[in-house]
């Protein structure tokens, strides 16, 4: 009796520590949602087709990596994961924005199919150089960011083949 008493009672204490991470895990989550990007502004902040508004969490944008982001997300279907406690000046969300890419590695077998991938937006614009990393934001990926926009840098990817550092 005693031992099965014990192992019930270990059995709850288990239950309550995996509740306890569980919400720990959701509180510090970021919340994902599919959504369609209907219109991107001159500052780059998307409009998603519910009427929310969010920018790129992470990155700043001039006026070339705005074009850029017009091209690839425009009227584009994304995951967007909106970070809790992170809204810019504007008042935008601040997200990470992935949209689904196609990929056949080289040299590719005869018939076979192309990979889809996610390919996180922000990331991708700075290996393109089309974005640079915005250093007084904090997020989750600030340190693979900073890593992202080095090679690019040396590189001479997209704005930094004009820019001196």
């Amino acid at each position: 009796m005693i031992g099965g008493g014990l192992t019930k009672m270990f059995f709850r204490m288990l239950w309550r520590i995996l509740f306890l991470c569980l919400g720990v895990v959701l509180a510090w989550s970021p919340v994902s949602f599919a959504e369609l990007i209907t219109d991107i502004s001159a500052e780059g902040v998307l409009t998603l087709e519910d009427g929310k508004r969010v920018t790129l969490a992470g990155v700043v944008l001039d006026a070339y990596g705005v074009s850029i982001l017009r091209v690839l997300a425009h009227r584009q279907n994304a995951n967007v994961d909106v970070l809790r406690e992170a809204s810019g000046a504007d008042g935008c969300e601040r997200a990470y924005v992935y949209l689904k890419s196609r990929s056949l590695d080289f040299p590719f077998a005869v018939g076979r199919s192309a990979d889809e991938r996610d390919m996180m937006l922000n990331e991708f614009l700075l290996r393109l150089g089309a974005a640079r990393v915005d250093e007084s934001q904090t997020f989750s990926q600030k340190k693979k960011f900073l890593l992202i926009q080095e090679e690019a840098s040396r590189k001479g990817e997209g704005i930094w083949s004009y820019v001196q550092s």
